[in-house]
């Protein structure tokens, strides 16, 4: 059946049908059976009031962090230091290239 054969004509082989939305369900109604079974609520998800499940952020622990110890103080200065050596070299090969 091409489109040009269905054009103005339903599909519904019963055309006195007619859907009166009575067995549609709202999307907000909790149901008895679990709607994700194989998913634990407590790996990234979250339940409302009414027992549906949805996948707003799980939000971790805060805590402070820790200032710097003197040894990886150094560590982050040689990185630093190693970084800006990389850039500048990076630099002088590319004006002496050009």
């Amino acid at each position: 059946m091409t489109n040009s054969e269905t054009t103005g004509k339903t599909l519904n082989p019963n055309p006195e049908h007619r859907s009166d939305g009575s067995e549609l369900i709202p999307a907000e109604i909790a149901t008895n059976d679990p709607q994700s079974p194989d998913v634990v609520p407590g790996t990234g998800y979250t339940k409302d009031d009414e027992g549906l499940i949805n996948n707003f952020a799980v939000e971790p622990d805060i805590y402070p962090s820790e200032y710097p110890s003197p040894g990886q103080q150094k560590r982050y200065i040689f990185l630093g230091a190693g970084a800006v050596l990389f850039v500048v070299i990076l630099l002088m090969i590319t004006f002496s290239v050009s």
